[in-house]
């Protein structure tokens, strides 16, 4: 294996060597050449990206990032792999920022200045491993602490330090001389804002990727979160897929009852192929991070079978943890061989008594560790990772621009061979005239066609803003029809935008507000989506809100609550009802609108990809312009124009805009009057008032027995009184009155805005595609201009020539291509041996 890699790296080296000098050669043998602008212009910047990539090659370094799911025991995993103590490890999120670690001899720690940092940068040397871990662990809290209130962009630390795999070059199979890197990144729940995802992205794209996973989080419970989250980690950090190797750690906590390992590792396997579309089942290995970290650092850095440096105090104490933190393992390893476990135990009696570990037992003891740990099988999966990455990963990338740059000189120089081929004046003449005429009509057809491009383009885009199924399937199949298929990586990109706000922000506050859950909780699970600053300030605004919504009426699907406009006090509430609400609509908003920055960077190869296949379209439209057949010439400028154009294109990679949407509020405030008694009014009046008086009057009996009976009547009497009369009192009445969404109406809205918000962002969008678009018909036509000028002046010369010497400079010239096309040759097999690589 490490002859393959030496082999290769050797082989690429003595090519890129062997191009490098023939075309000096043929430089040296034809210095005239460089009298022409266009020619030498070409030929510094082949020189310069040459003269880059021979450094890059002779000192490359293969890098690996440690990337993880929460508290999967990521850093532990990388101070196992280095055997030093220096990544923080302490309970809790730890890690933030970018921890490189590079193999040096002399110990140095690299700090860099990054806008107001508030913790100390700059570079020390002669630090011990301690002083290290302290000072990355001062810089690890002061980041995590000062990023509760704002945001920060992310420490970026170097500790330059001696690495196992760097001074045991057998565990990676490396060849002599090839440096190694480890990249300790962040967790997601510490990336939660664009600039600092940018960032990681950069180191993640160049690297070969080790991802950890937690065991406790697998079972069936579990699973689907942590494969959710794992998706999220590799798609956010655009990891390289072909290049990972998954550990399950912590597989020392798995209880007797549980499912045989190897059934959970194979459905796991299983799992990840389909979450992350693999077209292989991925490496999934066991894993026990923290007894091959005890051992490992107990061993340190030196090669197996050379003798350690670790001291025999610090030795000591890790071998104490061991013992203590890793008894289990190393009885359920044990407990069949009763020689083994007699050792061990008599082995952990001596630890306890402070005795000296000589090297030879520190030898037994990491040997049994890397075996029981899985850090065995992960050295041996690493080596042959290696070998089938190496090339893609340190090698390609040292290439690219010498290749780019080469096809445009090959081009320039090959212009100047066809111009010599040109044997009379007429024939010079002819394509003379053809050179001018693409001249002239180069500008009003690129203009044309770029016109019509971007029409196109904005006409797709305008399509997709109707929000129309109908529409949207249409457009959808018109660009897969004309195989844009990166543009429907944005199409799927913005669309996704809705679902991710609507999920991790709007139902979360939503629901919040219906169950009444406390904002402590709230603040918790926005801190997963969100910045620590952005999920205080909602959490802080909904407490305030929640506690003064219980004051108002529902009323259809708003809030109510009105008082009098002469209740001072009264309406002071009622405006700070207000400016609660519409702060917690700012903060969803500020939120709503980081979030979407942030998903979108997340998606940026999708974009960049897409932009990509639009260029190459619009590339092939503006070729147009120089195959016409009136336009058919024995000098190929249309390749020298696309090699010129490709070359400029490639120094000018396309960035994400800035700002993509703001969401606006809906809150109605409103003044009323209405009619109501204010009072009473008491008043006498004079009316006529009827009375029934009694009186007596006698009668006789009619029976045979006569006698003399009275009997009492009433009659009626009028006369005038004075009397009481009490009335209401109404006036009109104004009050201030609040309308405040509803919980529900409040999702509502904020979706609405995203909606609109969706509309905003096409139209970023399409400005910043058709920009890009602009900008390539620009160099475009200047490449033209440059060659056909070239071409001009080539042409010229000819002509001299036809007059003064012919026949000699046939024979130069014959001479010349022969020679440049040993450089082609060259230059093809480069490219073929890094293909078969």
């Amino acid at each position: 294996m490490k002859f393959n890699i030496d082999s290769k790296l050797n082989s690429t080296r003595n090519l890129l060597q062997e191009l490098g000098n023939s075309v000096s050669n043929l430089v040296n043998s034809s210095p005239d050449i460089l009298d022409d602008p266009g020619i030498k212009s070409c030929l510094e910047e082949f020189l310069t990206v040459y003269q880059e990539a021979v450094q890059r090659l002779e000192n490359p370094s293969f890098r690996i990032a440690t990337i993880g799911t929460t508290s999967s025991g990521k850093s532990t995993i990388v101070n196992a792999l280095i055997g030093r103590k220096i990544a923080p490890i302490e309970a809790g999120e730890m890690s933030g920022g970018v921890l490189t670690f590079k193999h040096s001899l002399q110990q140095r720690l690299v700090i860099a200045e990054t806008e107001d940092a508030v913790w100390d940068t700059g570079e020390w040397t002669g630090l011990s491993d301690e002083d290290l871990y302290q000072r990355i662990r001062t810089v690890m809290h002061s980041y995590h602490d000062v990023r509760k209130k704002r945001e920060y962009v992310a420490p970026q630390i170097t500790a330059y330090v001696p690495l196992l795999p760097a001074c045991d070059a057998s565990l990676l199979g490396l060849p002599q001389g090839i440096g190694v890197e480890l990249i300790d990144l962040p967790g997601l729940k510490s990336v939660q804002d664009r600039t600092n995802l940018a960032t990681i992205q950069k180191q993640v794209n160049k690297a070969f990727s080790l991802v950890a996973l937690d065991y406790m989080q697998v079972d069936d419970d579990h699973r689907k979160r942590l494969l959710e989250e794992l998706k999220k980690v590799v798609d956010y950090l655009q990891g390289r897929t072909d290049s990972m190797i998954f550990i399950l750690n912590r597989v020392d906590q798995r209880g007797a009852d549980d499912l045989p390992l190897s059934v959970r590792i194979e459905k796991l396997r299983e799992e990840i192929k389909e979450v992350l579309s693999l077209s292989e089942l991925p490496d999934v290995l066991p894993f026990n991070a923290r007894l091959l970290y005890y051992a490992q650092c107990a061993w340190g850095s030196k090669a197996f079978n050379e003798s350690s440096q670790i001291d025999q105090k610090i030795r000591l104490e890790l071998l104490k943890s061991m013992f203590q933190d890793c008894a289990g393992v190393i009885h359920l390893n044990t407990k069949e061989n009763r020689d083994l476990k007699d050792w061990f135990y008599k082995l952990g009696n001596r630890v306890e008594d402070n005795d000296y570990i000589d090297d030879e037992t520190m030898r037994t003891i990491l040997r049994y560790s890397l075996e029981w740990s899985g850090g065995k099988e992960l050295w041996d999966r690493f080596r042959v990772r290696v070998e089938e990455s190496f090339a893609e990963l340190v090698i390609l990338p040292a290439l690219l621009d010498v290749f780019d740059n080469y096809d445009a000189l090959a081009q320039v120089l090959t212009i100047l061979i066809q111009t010599r081929k040109i044997y009379n004046h007429e024939q010079v003449e002819q394509e003379r005239e053809k050179i001018a005429k693409v001249r002239q009509d180069l500008q009003v057809n690129i203009k044309k066609i770029g016109k019509e491009f971007k029409l196109e383009i904005g006409q797709l885009i305008e399509g997709l803003k109707t929000h129309d199924p109908q529409t949207e399937i249409k457009m959808k199949q018109d660009a897969q029809k004309k195989e844009r298929k990166g543009f429907s990586l944005i199409f799927e990109a913005v669309n996704q935008v809705e679902g991710d706000l609507t999920k991790v922000l709007i139902v979360p506050v939503r629901d919040s507000f219906k169950n009444n859950q406390g904002a402590f909780a709230l603040r918790d699970k926005l801190q997963e989506v969100i910045s620590t600053p952005l999920a205080d300030d909602i959490a802080k605004t909904y407490d305030h809100v929640s506690r003064r919504l219980s004051q108002f009426s529902l009323q259809s699907e708003h809030l109510f609550k009105r008082v009098r406009a002469d209740d001072d006090k009264g309406k002071k509430e009622l405006e700070h009802d207000e400016r609660h609400v519409r702060l917690l609509y700012y903060t969803i908003r500020e939120a709503i609108t980081a979030r979407a920055e942030f998903f979108l960077q997340a998606k940026a190869k999708q974009f960049e990809q897409a932009l990509e296949s639009l260029v190459d379209e619009q590339v092939n439209r503006l070729k147009i312009c120089l195959s016409q057949e009136d336009f058919a010439s024995s000098i190929n400028i249309e390749k020298a124009a696309i090699s010129e154009l490709k070359k400029k294109i490639a120094q000018s990679l396309p960035t994400l805009p800035e700002k993509f949407f703001e969401i606006t509020d809906t809150i109605e405030q409103k003044s009323t009057t209405n009619k109501e008694v204010v009072g009473q009014e008491t008043k006498y009046e004079t009316r006529t008032k009827t009375e029934y008086q009694q009186y007596t009057e006698s009668y006789e009996d009619g029976s045979c027995f006569k006698s003399t009976k009275t009997r009492t009547k009433t009659r009626p009497v009028t006369r005038n009184v004075r009397e009481a009369v009490t009335r209401d009192i109404t006036e009109e009445v104004e009050y201030v009155e609040l309308f405040l969404p509803s919980p529900d109406l409040m999702a509502k809205q904020w979706l609405s805005g995203i909606e609109k918000g969706k509309g905003s962002l096409w139209d970023i969008l399409l400005e910043w595609i058709l920009k890009r678009l602009d900008y390539v018909s620009s160099i475009f036509e200047e490449s033209v201009n440059d060659i056909t000028n070239l071409a001009e002046r080539a042409l010229q010369q000819q002509l001299n020539i036809i007059e003064d010497n012919f026949e000699h400079e046939k024979q130069f010239w014959h001479d010349f291509e022969v020679k440049k096309d040993t450089i082609t040759t060259i230059y093809d097999k480069l490219g073929e041996d890094f293909r078969q690589s």
